[in-house]
């Protein structure tokens, strides 16, 4: 169970300088087709934070196409993780027993801002408490439970907020009113590729949104969505965990561009979803070992409309070995 105690760091038993903490936060103007995510990477034990702004419109299928970028990857790190403003302009702040958060930013040379309210829909998911996750016992390891490597393995919630706010692009303002998806985690975490998953949100309102985790099969005919992990329905702020997935996806290159996505929950409700991409952008300025191939969808399930993002994220020695010349001959 996540509590406000886990927003701060909880690197005191360990001085392993792989050990790593982030915050991950997706919006979106749909309306416009602009996505954006807010992303954050801590290494307390050495000192330095990355900070990741990254905003596109449409579908950019290369990352210089994307229409704002600002990721430095040395800053200082905060005194706490609960509330900070780090030198490049970005802020963050965490309340209400980790459901609610505030994101600011101030880009450079006035390019971009955002002033976001996050307010969660939900209690966090805890995705290493098996009263949370009906999966964890199905997998050998925690690692092969949660399906990112060791990265989630220590600790890792995820929840959807409704989040409200304005951002400022360019000059141009933007009202942002949308339901997505926010995750935290800590532990150990190499600059070493990144085992190849699927990180989504279906959201159709406060009152109904899903989460699910997948592996993804990456190959030169296809990426798939292989196993399930874990994930979880929100009914009406109830959280109940979800029990079996499958997920049917159409591709451009490694962007998606469709979804079918048939879920059933531990209480056996079972739905089915359409997804259909409005922007889409490789985002790799998180760090240098993966992609993450990230498209926002608008969704559809009878007469329930939504829009939310999925991230698919590829180790860049996976992408290498499966699709480059020499790696795939060999």
């Amino acid at each position: 169970m996540i509590r406000a105690k886990d927003l701060d760091y909880h690197n005191k038993q360990t001085t392993d300088p792989t050990y790593a903490e982030t915050f991950f936060l997706i919006f979106s103007v749909p309306e416009e087709s602009i996505s954006g995510n807010a992303y954050v990477l801590v290494r307390p034990n050495v000192g330095a934070i990355l900070s990741s702004i990254y905003v596109h419109k449409g579908i950019c299928q290369n990352a210089w196409q994307a229409d704002y970028a600002d990721a430095p990857m040395h800053l200082k790190a905060p005194e706490k993780l609960s509330s900070f403003t780090l030198a490049n302009g970005f802020g963050l702040s965490g309340s209400n027993e980790a459901r609610d958060y505030r994101f600011q930013y101030q880009g450079r040379e006035g390019l971009c801002t955002f002033d976001l309210n996050f307010k969660g829909i939900m209690e966090p998911f805890d995705a290493l408490d098996p009263d949370q996750n009906p999966m964890l016992d199905k997998f050998a390891s925690t690692e092969e439970a949660m399906g990112a490597g060791d990265g989630w393995a220590q600790g890792h919630y995820d929840t959807i907020g409704h989040i409200t706010g304005e951002l400022s692009l360019y000059g141009k303002k933007y009202t942002v009113d949308c339901v997505d998806g926010l995750d935290r985690s800590w532990g150990p975490r190499m600059e070493w590729n990144a085992s190849p998953v699927s990180w989504m949100h279906m959201t159709f309102g406060p009152d109904l949104a899903f989460h699910l985790v997948m592996t993804l099969d990456v190959r030169k005919e296809k990426t798939s969505y292989t196993t399930f992990r874990f994930g979880y329905a929100a009914v009406n702020g109830e959280v109940t965990g979800i029990v079996a997935a499958e997920v049917i996806g159409e591709n451009a290159g490694m962007l998606g561009v469709s979804r079918i996505v048939r879920i059933r929950d531990a209480k056996g409700r079972e739905w089915e979803m359409h997804g259909a991409a409005i922007a889409a952008a490789p985002w790799h300025s998180a760090y240098g070992s993966f992609i993450s191939f990230q498209t926002l969808y608008r969704w559809t399930m009878g007469d329930r409309k939504g829009h939310s993002s999925v991230t698919d994220v590829v180790g860049l020695t996976t992408l290498g070995k499966r699709l480059s010349r020499l790696g795939s001959e060999a």
